[in-house]
């Protein structure tokens, strides 16, 4: 699971830092959101496709999120526009994660225990 979680999140995170940040250069507002969304969808689908898990998509959107933080690395690059992006790549991560747990059960969080059966002998 984690190894195509980083794969794919690699993908995406590839795509965002290189087509993003040109999109972003153009400077046609929605432009970027229009074209990247859509790929986005596609990467955490092909995730949650392959994992079955609801962490493996969060982990994927996290890799790519760092994928982004590359676009440092280019002369000229402003941090406080890397912040929309990588806010929406986790946000984007976050809520796919949720729906695939909501869809199948697989949480990427512990259970939590009921109280009662934690206190009785």
């Amino acid at each position: 699971m984690p190894a195509k979680a980083l794969f794919w999140g690699a993908v995406w995170g590839a795509g965002e830092a290189t087509l993003g940040h040109v999109l972003h250069l153009l400077h046609i507002p929605g432009l970027p959101g229009l074209v990247m969304v859509p790929f986005a969808v596609a990467v955490m689908g092909r995730v949650a496709a392959r994992s079955r898990g609801a962490g493996a998509v969060f982990l994927a959107g996290l890799v790519a999120a760092s994928f982004k933080l590359l676009d440092l690395l280019v002369p000229g690059t402003d941090v406080l526009a890397l912040i929309n992006p990588i806010q929406a790549i986790l946000l984007e991560s976050l809520a796919a994660a949720v729906w695939v747990e909501l869809k199948t059960g697989t949480s990427p969080f512990p259970k939590r225990r009921n109280f009662e059966t934690i206190v009785r002998p």
